[in-house]
C-alpha cells in the first residue's frame, strides 16, 4: 500500500463532494490579512536589494580654443594695487627702482605674461578702444595731463586705478576716477587681450604680444 503524499500547508484531506477522499485546496481565509495582502500583490517579504545610486550630471563647460591664453584678471589687479607705494621715477618700470606711468603698465602686464609698448600714447593707439561704461578690473585708463592719452593707469575695479602719476606726489598711489583732478582729464580707456601669435617657447608660460603692438 503506497504512504499518501505529503500534507500540502495550505491544503487538507477531506471529502470531495462526490465522496472521495483526497487532498484539496483550502481555503486561504485563514492566512493573516497582512501576509495575503503581499502575496496577492506579488511582494516580498525581504526588502529588496539596494540600487546603485545615480551620479548627478555634471556641467561640462567648454575647452577654450587651443592656443588662446586666458588673463588672470583678479591676480593681475592684485599685484598691480600692491605697487601703491613705489617711487615715481622717470623712465623706470621695476619695483626696485621706481616707476613712471607707463613702466608701471608695462612691468605688471609682463608679470601675467604679456607684453605691452612703453608708452603711453602708443598703448592708446595699439590696443583696442572701450566705452568707458564697459570698464572693468585690469583695463587701461587714458588721462590728458599734457596732450591726449599722456597718462595711463591699470583700473581696478570700484571706480579705482592704480598709477605712477608725477615727481610731484613722488610714488605710485591709487586714486578715484572720479577725482575732481582725473575725471575731466578721462581720455578713454584700452582693453589688453592676449593672442595666441608670439607664444614664447622655452619652456615658460605662454607670452603672447598684443596684434599690432610695438617692442
Amino acid at each position: 500500500m503506497r504512504a499518501p503524499p505529503p500534507a500540502h500547508p495550505f491544503s487538507r484531506r477531506s471529502r470531495s463532494p462526490g465522496g472521495r477522499r483526497g487532498y484539496y485546496a483550502k481555503p486561504l481565509s485563514f492566512v493573516a490579512p497582512g501576509v495575503l495582502g503581499l502575496l496577492l500583490q506579488g511582494c516580498t517579504l525581504m526588502a529588496p536589494a539596494p540600487q546603485a545610486p545615480v551620479a548627478a550630471p555634471v556641467a561640462i563647460q567648454p575647452a577654450p580654443p587651443v592656443g588662446t591664453p586666458e588673463l588672470d584678471t583678479l591676480g593681475l589687479v592684485a599685484y598691480a594695487a600692491s605697487m601703491q607705494g613705489r617711487p615715481y621715477v622717470l623712465g623706470g618700470d621695476t619695483p626696485a627702482v621706481g616707476f613712471d606711468c607707463s613702466g608701471l603698465v608695462q612691468h605688471v602686464f609682463r608679470q601675467f605674461h604679456l607684453e605691452l609698448p612703453r608708452n603711453a600714447f602708443v598703448m592708446a593707439a595699439d590696443l583696442p578702444a572701450i566705452r568707458l561704461d564697459e570698464l572693468r578690473a585690469a583695463d587701461l585708463v587714458f588721462f590728458n595731463t599734457q596732450r591726449a592719452h599722456s597718462h595711463v593707469g591699470i583700473y581696478l575695479g570700484d571706480g579705482r586705478f592704480v598709477h605712477a602719476p608725477s615727481p610731484r606726489t613722488g610714488r605710485v598711489i591709487i586714486s578715484r576716477m572720479d577725482d575732481t583732478y582725473w575725471r575731466p582729464r578721462l581720455d578713454g580707456a584700452r582693453r589688453p587681450a592676449p593672442t595666441a601669435d608670439a607664444f614664447e617657447a622655452a619652456g615658460l608660460p605662454a607670452v603672447p604680444t598684443l596684434a599690432g603692438a610695438s617692442r
